[in-house]
């Protein structure tokens, strides 16, 4: 096409000769705004492609939210206080880490790498710590802190995902997505596990000029690659998967600016359900920083 264009252009500059320079002018406006609105029409079939894309992404994953079975209702909400009783959320936090663990020793260890190890706080409620990232972990503590090479979160926040009466997460916020469940809360702790993989494989060591997002949908594949090892073992239970995916999309922004960018809701969604359809810890290197 281009190529065609530049013969047409020849083509009416070799007549210019016998031609005044309105006539000139005339003949150079005209082209190039036929130019202008070949390039008009090529950004629209762009975008009209974009647009159809994303649309059968949305709905593909409708379908898979429609087959996943609706949460049970019957979950007895956990506790903040120390652990008495298995429902009570120190607890379940602890034994979400331990089974996570597990999982990550067996596969680096497969690999010849050394089995990973990291610390844990579970920030009781009131209590504000101070991390080796200089930030203080409270009621709305989640992160994984490489300074000191422990993970953060708040028994608040966690019983408080886990009745679904949290609020905080961006994505929710816009209307994406809820927070909920006890697998909910067991993504979280996945994935902030997963970003001490990161740092033991030395992916922190990297500083990728897209910022943050591609730890985070990183970690978000790895959180998903866990959840496919439970399914693996018997124990995902009806709810399960809906409760990830939705509070997935809840962690996710647009804020997209802002070097602290995590993801859409929408890229969350499908980074975690890579990892868990996909159950190869390979699967996630595509979103290795670049």
């Amino acid at each position: 096409m281009r190529a065609v264009a530049v013969v047409v252009l020849l083509l009416a500059l070799t007549g210019l000769s016998g031609c005044g320079r309105d006539d000139t002018d005339r003949i150079v406006a005209d082209f190039e705004k036929r130019a202008e609105d070949a390039r008009d029409q090529a950004r629209e079939r762009a975008q009209a492609a974009r647009e159809r894309l994303a649309e059968r992404v949305r709905e593909a994953l409708d379908r898979i939210r429609r087959s996943v079975p609706q949460a049970s209702a019957g979950d007895e909400p956990p506790q903040t206080a120390g652990r008495t009783e298995t429902t009570q959320i120190e607890g379940f936090l602890t034994d979400v880490l331990q089974s996570v663990d597990s999982y990550w020793t067996r596969t680096l260890a497969a690999s010849g790498v050394a089995e990973p190890r990291v610390g844990y706080l579970w920030v009781p409620p009131g209590r504000i710590v101070s991390t080796g990232c200089g930030v203080a972990a409270d009621e709305s503590a989640a992160f994984y802190c490489p300074s000191d090479d422990t993970i953060y979160v708040a028994q608040e926040l966690a019983a408080d995902l886990w009745r679904g009466v949290s609020r905080g997460f961006p994505g929710e916020r816009a209307g994406y997505g809820h927070a909920v469940g006890d697998f909910g809360v067991a993504y979280v702790v996945a994935h902030e596990y997963a970003h001490n993989v990161q740092a033991e494989l030395g992916l922190y060591s990297s500083s990728p000029r897209t910022g943050a997002k591609p730890f985070e949908l990183q970690a978000d594949c790895m959180a998903g690659l866990w959840s496919n090892s439970v399914y693996r073992e018997g124990k995902i239970q009806p709810g399960d998967v809906e409760e990830a995916m939705s509070t997935a999309a809840a962690a996710g922004d647009f804020d997209y600016n802002n070097a602290q960018h995590h993801g859409t809701p929408q890229e969350r969604q499908e980074a975690w359900l890579l990892g868990y359809r996909s159950g190869e810890p390979s699967i996630c290197q595509r979103y290795t920083p670049a």
